[in-house]
């Protein structure tokens, strides 16, 4: 919008400095002089069109456009699939079900493009948050005038207290409506594990050459007609060929794990078959479930050890194969066949290897249609959001201290005129200032350490939040270590995002539903954003006051948000420099995965040896990977170390920090004023109006400096300029 200026003043494009409620009616008010009337040599100015695709307004545009891409691609692969289900009479959950391995890559794929469409619309709703909670030079102007303060470059929960309703009301919505994605769209689609029971026989290498009426079968209880069923359809897969050869190693990697299902028939060929027509049944491996199996160190394949009394014999501690495969490389695998009458007198035979008849097993990835459609649901409200900011806000945002500089050198700020050297903490401190704000101060040629750009209840409040997520972290790790039997009984080079029957979550009140476990499962990632925001602010205003800084040193452009002019610069896209923003997005995503690996939800559905649906034993609950957590605790370490040592960092200039803080900014833009001839409205004894609220001459498209500006007495002044400047001196006022 162009704003027209007569009388000595150029005509200059300044939307920040437009009034809301007149923009809404087209018209923006004369300005307003030092002393509250309006100046003599200014004209209304008109608003000439609406600028829906300039400056932030295109940046709205972007956010919009690409939640509605979102929004479009979660609403058509819903009813996509909903009508395929409905065509096929099914109960409308199932994406594929197949072979495991192509569920897996599958179910990646998938989630691959969740996490992009979710970082997408998240980004979109966060930059739409920092608009809504950046103030406009009129809040800014009524703040100071009440003696407050706005937060400017970062992201801010101090602003919300002084926005309109209307805009706080938005903010909310878009914070609110973040939350199911945060906790359910991860887990919309996700994917079902199967689990085949399994029959265990025993005996010589000769199954399939003789006929099956010569053969005799013995077992040491009355069994189910069903295991000689099991046992003639293990001999005609001998007899065709079908069975698969394993080594001892093979047949150990292939059976001791929590949840089997590659194979559904198992013969044990041993030195010791007693008789070569005689073979024996040595268990019914069933599914395993965490709600019977409540013992700790309790195994869902403990039949691949001997007998635990017998420690002569047996291979496993407390029923765990983490001794296995180093002890059966020498092919020494004894296993007990039960005797029913006296356990500790079981038969001990040696296995030399195993024929296993093969599964077909499968999995199969699934989506939940309640979930989707809270998660479209909430798509839509952030849309929605985003639509009424880029057609119904028609008003600049002050979103970098660019802008902010920007518009108090355009327009100074008759409230903070003689603070030059105010610093953001003194400002915004709640105490009263031992030194009146507006008083000369001496110049303190001293550079202090980043830290100082944020307050101390910050600080502390992101340190003792993120301490205390990691403590939490570390109690959940070692009392699961205590409750799984000791670190000696865990896994350690078990994948990620993978559970073992030690891992697995269970007890009388563990809930079993689907939506109970996925927001059990996404609740640290939920966590972790709000942590993150915490330290992403913290890490914002430090950069933010170290690029501050650097203007005493170095002569150069302004970094604005809004339509880049002559030499003004582009904003950072992350509001932080690449070299911060970079490292902290990566370590950020690297915890995402990790806390996702560490916490999540499993679902099973069981088979049995017959090769049918066992759906009584089917459950969904929450496993956890020591892994997982100790990786999730090194990196939390690490990113709260290096946010730590970032503080630690001096700044480049003595230049007073003005942080984040609205009006300490303000107090260091105000080129004009001489506090040795000017009184307190900015007008010299003689009647000149030296610093009047408009410049002459717009020095926030120009290159500019911070320093001390030559003045007509002995107390010296401060601030931004596109003129000459000198570092002030030690000791010397500065008014």
């Amino acid at each position: 919008m162009k704003i027209n200026l007569i009388a000595g003043f150029s005509a200059v494009s300044h939307p920040l400095l437009a009034s809301e409620e007149n923009l809404d009616e087209g018209v923006v008010q004369s300005p307003i002089d030092n002393r509250g009337t309006k100046t003599a040599r200014s004209k209304p100015i008109t608003h000439r069109g609406r600028n829906w695709f300039q400056g932030w307004k295109f940046t709205i545009f972007g956010a919009f456009t690409a939640s509605l891409i979102v929004l479009f691609f979660n609403l058509g692969f819903l009813l996509y699939y909903a009508y395929r289900a409905q065509i096929k009479h099914q109960i409308g959950t199932l994406l594929f079900e197949g072979n495991c391995a192509e569920v897996h890559r599958l179910s990646t794929g998938f989630h691959l493009v969740i996490n992009i469409l979710s970082t997408t619309l998240l980004s979109a709703s966060n930059f739409g948050m920092q608009c809504l909670a950046a103030p406009t030079r009129r809040y800014i102007d009524r703040a100071h005038e009440n003696g407050r303060w706005f937060d400017v470059g970062v992201p801010s929960i101090h602003n919300l207290s002084k926005i309109s309703r209307r805009r706080l009301c938005l903010w909310l919505c878009l914070a609110l409506s973040s939350l199911p994605f945060h906790l359910m769209y991860n887990s919309a689609i996700y994917s079902t594990t199967s689990a085949t029971a399994y029959d265990i026989f025993a005996g010589p290498d000769s199954l399939g050459q003789k006929e099956f009426s010569s053969l005799n079968l013995t077992y040491f209880y009355d069994l189910d007609t069903g295991k000689n069923a099991s046992f003639h359809e293990l001999y005609s897969s001998a007899r065709n060929g079908s069975l698969h050869r394993l080594s001892n190693d093979e047949c150990i990697a292939a059976f001791g794990v929590t949840f089997q299902s590659a194979y559904k028939r198992l013969l044990l060929v041993t030195d010791d078959p007693g008789s070569n027509d005689t073979y024996e049944f040595v268990y019914e491996n069933s599914v395993y479930l965490p709600i019977f199996n409540t013992r700790p160190g309790t195994s869902p394949y403990a039949w691949i050890c001997a007998n635990p009394l017998q420690e002569t014999h047996s291979l496993c501690k407390r029923s765990d194969s983490l001794e296995i495969l180093p002890r059966s490389l020498n092919n020494d695998w004894p296993v007990a066949i039960p005797n029913a009458n006296n356990v500790a007198s079981d038969t001990i035979v040696d296995v030399q290897y195993c024929m296993a008849e093969a599964n077909d097993g499968y999995c199969k990835l699934q989506y939940s249609f309640p979930l989707m459609i809270i998660v479209i649901a909430f798509n839509l409200v952030k849309s929605s959001i985003l639509a009424y900011m880029w057609l119904g806000i028609r008003n600049a945002p002050i979103l970098t201290i660019g802008d902010a500089i920007a518009s108090f050198l355009h327009r100074s700020d008759r409230h903070s005129r003689r603070g030059c050297l105010l610093t953001g903490r003194e400002a915004s401190s709640r105490n009263p200032p031992t030194q009146p704000l507006h008083e000369p101060r001496a110049f303190r040629d001293t550079r202090v350490v980043w830290s100082k750009a944020a307050s101390g209840r910050r600080w502390a409040l992101s340190i003792i939040l993120w301490l205390t997520a990691i403590a939490v972290c570390v109690g959940l790790l070692i009392y699961g270590l205590s409750a799984a039997g000791g670190t000696s009984s865990i896994d350690w080079q078990q994948a990620l995002g993978s559970s073992t029957s030690k891992t697995i979550i269970y007890g009388d009140n563990w809930p079993s539903s689907l939506t109970s476990n996925v927001l059990i499962a996404n609740m640290p990632q939920l966590i972790f954003s709000f942590l993150y925001f915490a330290f992403n602010a913290l890490i914002t205003t430090m950069t933010l006051a170290a690029e501050w800084s650097g203007y005493a040193q170095q002569r150069k452009g302004l970094r604005v948000s809004q339509n880049p002019q002559r030499e003004q610069r582009t904003n950072y896209f992350l509001s932080i420099p690449y070299r911060y923003s970079i490292p902290l997005l990566i370590t950020s995503t690297l915890l995402h995965w990790l806390i996702s690996q560490s916490l999540f939800m499993i679902g099973v559905e069981a088979f049995g040896s017959d090769g049918l649906r066992a759906a009584a034993n089917d459950f969904i609950t929450c496993g956890w990977s020591p892994a997982g957590m100790v990786g999730s605790i090194v990196v939390g370490l690490v990113l709260v170390l290096g946010v730590i040592c970032l503080g630690r960092r001096r700044f480049e200039s003595a230049m007073p920090v003005a942080s984040s803080c609205s009006l300490a900014i303000a107090a260091a833009c105000h080129p004009s004023f001489d506090p040795n001839i000017d009184d307190e409205s900015g007008t010299s004894y003689d009647g000149e109006n030296r610093d009047s609220e408009l410049e002459e001459e717009d020095r926030s498209l120009a290159r500019v400096k911070w320093g001390a500006v030559p003045v007509n007495g002995p107390i010296g002044h401060c601030t931004f300029t596109d003129g000459d400047v000198e570092m002030p001196r030690q000791g010397e006022l500065y008014q």
